[in-house]
């Protein structure tokens, strides 16, 4: 049994090194310290809309904290003067005294073609914007700066800016690792960002986009319009497209009336109750910076905090999912551990479902003490249980890699090797090889080889199985509880969310257990009966099989995505 206790010490290590990484690289998908650079908003909304004489330019910041920073700078002879929000070192919104505006939307991060021929810029990451409004009056200035100057080595974002003549443009990365400029037409019309790439729609987090969507659908009805437009009229894009959920809100927005240098902002998406600031105005009388919250009166901080504290609220539903099910895998464990004093011996395949199925093995394990272990049905649920053990653990991880890994949302290679190759390798290699190889006595490299064939297509079938529960599930999670800091409570949900996953998996996997008990193929039940030869089936036996269990993990994964967006 010594592969058994190498197995189990290698599932932990698999464990906390991905937890490690999700919190590194939690990064990509919401902001976790807001004064950090390094971490970038996944939920924002810009657009740029002119339409006669009037230009307007919006954006939603959507954090997870109450508060955002609002400062202003006077400028000088040397530079134009601005009024900023977010934080002194990751600014956030700017708008500068000639009517260029300035927002961004959070990306994975990509590699950029510097150009160090150019001329060198001093600062970090997200002094580039601060230089820019500081230096140029137009949208054109900007891109002839940007053309000559040195640029990041990578970008986590995409730079959207406005001037007052209802000139656009969308700075990002492109196919070829050069920055590109995506214009807004001219004349009457708009241009809209959110987190997709809108130069290459690969790299992002969310495309399509149902906010981008949304607000382009709009802002077309207004081009449409006759009638002189409003702020409150706009205003209503930026409602339209607001968030709410535990893993991101919208904590400030910004509708500039560049025509007319008027700044109108809103906090926690109160879009009846704005602060309207002079551009001029404030640029000559500059108030001390703080808070954004302190530029509202009473009522509208409290209605915000109130709102906060809904939005927590519904997120520690996270947290009591995860205490339950903690509670429900103890009381489930204690309850095996008995049936193995009872029967005074450890049965380590009882114990490993358990840990990993919670009262779901149990209510296996007492099917199986009911009824005789020789009927058809008690080996196929057997068989079942151990197969879909470690679809069940390859699909958490699985999961999380594609949420919070930047390369596997912006990688078709990488999501490739994710849903076709590392679930199935991890069950082979990892669980079937170290576990079963032991017990067998058969040499491990021998043994997995003889695997393979099956480990391909149960894998394959829990996978499109348990989509179809699991994945709408997971993003319901997500917009539900707080994801990040990511914290144990998220990782007790998605288990359990998992393990529910597991009960269409099994049914996707049912029909060839039949199929493979029929025709003398077992192993799981052998294991936990002491009773009978170890037998799996051939690659000329389970070709057919392989080409169903692709079918069958394609039509899977489509249902999950489609019951997601339902």
């Amino acid at each position: 049994m010594n592969r058994f206790y190498l197995f189990i010490s290698v599932m932990l290590v698999l464990g906390c090194s991905q937890t490690n990484a999700t919190v590194l690289e939690g990064k990509v998908c919401s902001t976790i310290q807001s004064n950090d650079p390094k971490y970038t908003p996944a939920a924002c909304t810009v657009f740029t809309f002119s339409k006669g004489e009037q230009v307007f330019f919006g954006g939603n910041d959507d954090y997870i904290h109450l508060d955002s920073y609002y400062w202003v700078d006077p400028g000088n002879v040397q530079r134009y003067g601005a009024i900023w929000i977010g934080f002194p070192d990751n600014v956030q919104q700017g708008i500068n005294e000639k009517g260029l505006a300035y927002d961004a939307n959070g990306l994975p991060r990509v590699d950029v073609n510097p150009h160090l021929e150019r001329t060198p810029v001093l600062g970090s990451y997200t002094s580039y914007p601060i230089q820019i409004l500081h230096q140029c009056a137009t949208v054109q200035e900007v891109i002839n700066w940007v053309n000559s100057h040195q640029w990041h080595s990578f970008m986590h974002d995409q730079m959207h800016f406005a001037d007052i003549t209802g000139d656009a443009v969308i700075i990002s990365v492109g196919k070829e690792d050069e920055i590109v400029f995506t214009h807004k037409p001219p004349g009457d019309g708009f241009l809209v960002s959110t987190n997709f790439n809108v130069a290459n729609p690969a790299n992002g987090f969310s495309y399509p986009c149902w906010r981008y969507d949304r607000a382009t659908e709009l802002l077309r009805e207004m081009v449409n319009k006759q009638e002189l437009l409003t702020a409150r009229d706009v205003a209503k894009v930026l409602d339209a497209v607001h968030v709410e959920s535990g893993s991101s809100w919208t904590l400030a927005s910004l509708l500039a009336d560049l025509t007319n240098g008027l700044v109108y902002l809103y906090y926690f998406y109160q879009f009846d109750r704005p602060v309207v600031l002079d551009i001029k105005e404030e640029l000559a009388n500059p108030r001390n910076p703080g808070p954004v919250s302190q530029l509202f009166p009473q009522d509208v901080r409290q209605e915000a905090t109130q709102r906060y504290e809904k939005i927590l609220e519904k997120a520690q539903n996270c947290q009591k999912i995860g205490i339950i099910w903690l509670v429900l895998l103890f009381i489930s464990l204690i309850i095996m551990i008995g049936f193995s004093i009872r029967r005074r011996k450890l049965n380590l395949f009882w114990i490993l479902a358990t840990i990993c199925l919670g009262p779901l093995a149990l209510i296996g394990r007492i099917i199986v003490e009911i009824r005789q272990i020789k009927n058809i049905w008690i080996i196929i649920l057997l068989e079942t249980i151990g197969d879909v053990m470690p679809v069940m653990i390859a699909y958490i991880l699985f999961l999380v890699m594609l949420i919070f890994l930047p390369s596997a949302q912006t990688s078709w290679l990488l999501q490739l090797f994710l849903i076709l190759i590392f679930p199935v390798f991890f069950a082979c290699f990892i669980f079937h090889g170290l576990l079963l190889s032991s017990i067998t006595k058969i040499n491990y490299g021998l043994f997995v080889k003889q695997r393979f064939p099956h480990c391909l297509v149960v894998t394959n079938l829990g996978m499109g199985g348990m989509s179809i529960l699991a994945f709408p599930l997971f993003f319901q999670s997500i917009n539900t509880c707080s994801v990040f800091p990511f914290n144990v409570w998220i990782l007790l949900t998605w288990w359990a969310i998992a393990v529910l996953g597991t009960l269409s998996a099994s049914l996707a996997i049912l029909f060839y257990e039949y199929w493979s008990i029929r025709a003398g193929f077992r192993v799981w039940s052998v294991l936990v009966s002491n009773m009978g030869h170890f037998y799996t089936p051939s690659w000329r036996k389970l070709w057919l099989w392989i080409l169903l269990s692709y079918l069958v993990l394609l039509v899977g994964m489509v249902i999950g995505v489609i019951l997601r967006n339902v």
